[in-house]
């Protein structure tokens, strides 16, 4: 039997075989079997997938620090959507003599309301959209403004009401959502 040069039976010999240890050099030689060289690329690539929130991108964010209209939280229903409505304009309660009348609607069924009022009266029409998009509101013959559905409340004085005062609230290409509305009378 010839005998030759010893194997070398340790991976981590053979690498270091002709120069000094370095620090480092056991990562190195850990990473030399296959399974454990793929082990952390995958592990490492599924944490940036798992935190990347999808192929959505994400969107800029607001200069005034305003909410945005771009989505509405996460799992929220129509039932959660009609309640924040209602609570953006819960500024006056039914029993208060100030309150003429409210109603809550969805986006794409819209809102199309005469409110009979006291001829010559000033009154506030408030609005808040919960949801989607953009809606337009139409108030007697004013202009018509469209309002975010970001849940903030947007109001508008009318002043010498007719009796009978036309409130037209319509959804915008796409808009979804809840719409709540309220007249008040306001001091003479």
């Amino acid at each position: 039997m010839r005998q030759g040069a010893p194997r070398e039976r340790n991976r981590r010999t053979a690498l270091l075989r002709g120069r000094p240890a370095l620090p480092g050099d056991e990562l190195v030689t850990v990473l030399r079997k296959p399974s454990t060289a793929v082990a952390p690329l995958l592990l490492l690539s599924l944490l940036a997938a798992g935190c990347t929130g999808g192929a959505k991108p994400s969107g800029t964010p607001s200069a005034t620090g305003k909410p945005t209209a771009t989505e509405q939280p996460r799992g929220e229903n129509e039932q959660e959507r009609g309640k924040r409505a209602k609570a953006a304009l819960e500024t006056v309660s039914l029993e208060d003599p100030e309150f003429v009348e409210s109603g809550l609607e969805r986006v794409r069924e819209g809102v199309h309301n005469l409110s009979p009022l006291k001829k010559g009266m000033a009154y506030k029409v408030s609005v808040v959209c919960v949801g989607t998009g953009n809606v337009k509101v139409v108030i007697a013959d004013q202009a018509p403004r469209s309002v975010p559905c970001d849940g903030v409340p947007a109001g508008r004085r009318v002043e010498n009401a007719p009796a009978r005062l036309p409130i037209d609230i319509t959804a915008m290409s796409g808009a979804t959502g809840t719409v709540a509305w309220q007249v008040v009378s306001l001091p003479s």
